[in-house]
């Protein structure tokens, strides 16, 4: 496999989903592999590096299938595919919110593939026209480094909401990616829309800048830099907070009330070199094998059952959840990042 490069605690597990979901065979249909008639099989990765090298390694073993992979943020991977339209490179999109892999099927971008290993999956974790298929959940959270904030904010109480970010004490305390190269800050914003309302919600966005010290092009980026005490508060997904804590930096999980969430996906782009290839890596990436595999990897949530959950993860029930709307996030998704970028840009 070849690669290229560019550029106590709490994660959310959504035991509906979970719970919803019949077992289905371990390694799905692409375990036959056959003969690869085409190049290798592309895939473009808003994983974590390592977890995509040591996924599409296991793919190979299992199908004979030979592979690289380009990691990217998610909003890069958008970015990448739109530009590719005409004439696409890649052939497969492999992880970041689903409300971008929408807004590529929205544009005609993705090649619908029902496939039979989702057949008893929750109706709510993939597009009923089969563009895209939901494989792990995860809900936006804070990440305090305990040591800084005890240390700077002299026994001010950790943030609990949203709306406390906007503490005038909080200026140039906190981490965040952008949302015009980030799923995770793009669900952050939404979040916010849904939550608030358009007009409330850009401008909690505005005065919500001033607590933002740095921008980042990575949306797992902030835990780890909260994690290393270069800030004390970052916003990130629960899993990508979770990991720094598990290798021992002093970090909180906090899930603010009304949080957003992501349904992390994968989809097989339109016209690609490798199609039936991607077909058969979409199967296997659906399947408890590459389930149990990615969960270990990320400290993801799987939506199959039949995948162990992380240590920490605590039912849905016990988060308060914004109603995120997935379409109304993919399909005004241009005129938004417009928008923040008017507001805050830079």
């Amino acid at each position: 496999m070849s690669r290229s490069r560019r550029l106590p605690h709490l994660l959310a597990l959504f035991a509906t989903a979970v719970l919803a979901l019949a077992a289905c065979g371990s390694g799905g249909p692409a375990a036959g592999g056959g003969e690869q008639k085409g190049g290798k099989l592309v895939v473009y990765g808003a994983l974590h590096e390592n977890e995509m090298a040591r996924l599409l390694k296991a793919f190979e073993e299992r199908s004979g299938i030979k592979t690289e992979f380009v990691r990217l943020s998610a909003g890069e991977i958008v970015a990448r595919v739109q530009a590719e339209k005409a004439k696409p490179t890649g052939d497969v999109v492999l992880g970041g919110p689903s409300e971008n892999h929408q807004a590529l099927a929205l544009g005609g971008m993705l090649q619908p593939y029902d496939s039979p290993v989702a057949k008893d999956y929750d109706k709510r974790f993939y597009d009923p026209g089969h563009a895209w298929h939901g494989f792990y959940v995860g809900a936006l959270a804070l990440a305090v480094n305990t040591e800084r904030w005890k240390e700077e904010m002299k026994g001010r109480p950790i943030p609990k909401t949203w709306d406390e970010l906007l503490d005038p004490a909080l200026k140039d305390k906190l981490v965040v990616a952008r949302p015009d190269s980030s799923g995770t800050a793009y669900n952050f914003v939404a979040t916010q829309i849904f939550r608030l309302g358009e007009a409330q919600a850009w401008d909690f966005i505005k005065k919500f800048d001033t607590t933002v010290a740095h921008y980042t092009d990575s949306g797992a980026a902030p835990a780890r830099m909260a994690g290393a005490g270069e800030y004390p508060l970052a916003i990130a997904f629960g899993h990508d907070i979770l990991k720094p804590i598990e290798a021992g930096y002093p970090l909180e999980i906090v899930f603010p009330q009304d949080t957003g969430f992501e349904v992390g996906a994968v989809s097989i782009v339109k016209g690609g070199p490798n199609t039936e290839s991607a077909k058969k890596f979409v199967d296997w990436m659906l399947g408890r094998e590459a389930g149990q595999l990615h969960t270990d990897l990320s400290k993801r949530v799987s939506i199959r059952k039949d995948v162990a959950v992380p240590d920490g993860a605590v039912p849905l029930d016990q988060l308060k959840l914004v109603d995120f709307d997935v379409q109304w996030a993919a399909q005004n998704r241009d005129k938004v990042l417009r928008a923040w970028g008017e507001r805050v840009g830079g």
